[in-house]
């Protein structure tokens, strides 16, 4: 019994003091799936998706036949001063739409139902665009850091070894100093790339819709990228221009909000004409023991009311929506223009580059590397020799960055325009 008691106590030890990995492992993605995690799970794209209904309720609210309901009424009538009896009178009344209102109002919510529909794809591909760009973002983030760490990893043996170089007097404070400048200036990029890095993963986060706990990453490498897409063949700008104008999805809902304007103010000007409301009628006398049969036909008279409100506010949407669709085209022509600039302004930095230019700052900071062992360089010379090195690494990667970001902002114009 003290032996089982004794395993218990130890069990019990081991549970309350054994410590728990309680870090949320990484979650990583590549591109193609962060922009599918987005397409489903970003909640201003399923706000919009759920709004859809709106526009399919009026879809079947205008379909209908009769859009108002037929009135009953029943009318008793007692004789008082006569001889005793009851009239009993039912009448049924339907209203009916004249002048083409019906075929107004259905083309009016089937284009407005088209014109939602082309709005989610509208926010789809914008969400597609910024989920590029926040991935790129993060991408060379990482990258950035991760390089950094390397330098700075290298940057404190230098200072070791000019600490040590300097006890033995073989170096001046002024050179020491400066090493430990170099290593103090690497921490603080490093420190301002990872606050960067927290903010563009949070945007990444809001983007996906992404609840899950633990650092966000991106997979992949930015030249890994880039490579297909300096290969892809880019339309002349009027092609692509033209082709934008006939398939972007927010202009094409632009062009149906005039389309239902129109159709709205059609049906507007239709209903100055008042509609007629008939029905059968049927009447009981039991005083003089008849049955009647017979119709009733209402019909207003448009003296005074003529639909003037809903006639001048549907010509002020037509105006508004006309204006609005000329802005839209202002403004795609614009993005365009600024699209094609951004692309041969990053074109030219990778060109300058070269695919290979990577390679050789590599061959040549081993070179660097050897001319120090061997004592042909200088621990000061080795240390700002190194930091050109880095810096030009960071530049080389931030080319890549921002033709992949322009890229990225050419597809967005009209993603089939491009393929």
């Amino acid at each position: 019994m003290s032996s089982q008691r004794g395993t218990s106590f130890v069990f019990i030890l081991f549970f309350f003091f054994t410590p728990l990995n309680t870090h949320p492992a990484d979650v990583s993605f590549d591109l193609p799936t962060a922009i599918q995690y987005a397409l489903r799970e970003n909640p201003e794209l399923k706000a919009k998706r759920h709004s859809l209904g709106i526009a399919q309720g009026r879809a079947q609210q205008a379909g209908l036949l009769f859009q108002n309901n037929p009135r009953f009424s029943v009318e008793v009538e007692s004789q008082v001063s006569r001889r005793p009896g009851t009239t009993l009178e039912f009448n049924l009344l339907q209203e009916l739409e004249i002048a083409g209102q019906r075929g107004y109002r259905y083309e009016a919510a089937e284009k407005n139902l088209a014109q939602a529909q082309l709005s989610i794809e509208d926010a789809e591909r914008l969400v597609r665009w910024e989920v590029m760009r926040a991935f790129y973002n993060l991408l060379a983030l990482q990258q950035t850091i991760a390089g950094l760490k390397e330098v700075l990893a290298a940057q404190d043996t230098l200072v070791e070894a000019g600490q040590k170089r300097f006890d033995r007097e073989d170096i001046s404070i002024l050179e020491l100093n400066t090493l430990r400048l170099d290593r103090d200036q690497v921490q603080n990029e490093l420190a301002n790339k990872t606050r960067e890095r927290l903010f563009t993963e949070k945007q990444l986060r809001l983007l996906l819709g992404f609840q899950d706990d633990g650092p966000l990453m991106a997979s992949g490498n930015l030249m890994d990228l880039l490579l297909p897409k300096t290969r892809d063949a880019i339309p002349d700008k009027q092609t692509f221009q033209a082709c934008v104008l006939a398939n972007r999805p927010d202009l094409k809902a632009a062009k149906l909000s005039t389309a239902v304007r129109d159709a709205e103010l059609r049906l507007a000007q239709a209903r100055r004409i008042p509609n007629i409301s008939l029905g059968p009628r049927y009447k009981r006398d039991n005083v003089v023991n008849e049955h009647l049969v017979g119709g009733e036909i209402s019909i207003p008279l448009p003296f005074f009311n003529r639909n003037q409100e809903e006639i001048a506010t549907a010509l002020a949407n037509q105006s508004v929506s006309k204006v609005e669709l000329e802005g839209r085209l202002l403004t795609a022509k614009q993005e365009i223009d600024a699209a094609y600039a951004k692309l041969a302004v990053a074109r030219e930095r990778i060109d300058a580059y070269g695919k290979t230019y990577l390679g050789e700052l590599e061959k040549m900071l081993a070179l660097t590397r050897k001319a120090y062992e061997s004592g042909e360089m200088t621990i000061f010379e080795f240390s700002i020799t190194r930091d050109r090195f880095t810096q030009a690494r960071l530049r080389s990667l931030d080319a890549a960055l921002a033709y992949l970001q322009a890229m990225a902002e050419l597809e967005a114009q009209a993603p089939r325009c491009l393929r």
